[in-house]
């Protein structure tokens, strides 16, 4: 069950999106005011990134 959070963004919860200086994907599994917490497609790693460090993903 994703929550969905109302404040504006460039993202949303669900999102897949690329971590620009990682250059790896995952998708966003929350948000918390400024930052979006990304878990990348491998389940190896889970962190929070600001909206200038995402770009989306198809």
């Amino acid at each position: 069950m994703w929550l969905f959070d109302n404040s504006e963004g460039k993202f949303n919860i669900g999102d897949k999106v690329r971590v620009k200086y990682r250059g790896q994907e995952g998708r966003i599994i929350d948000k918390n005011g400024d930052l979006y917490m990304v878990e990348l497609e491998d389940g190896s790693y889970t962190d929070s990134y600001t909206e200038d460090q995402l770009e989306n993903c198809w």
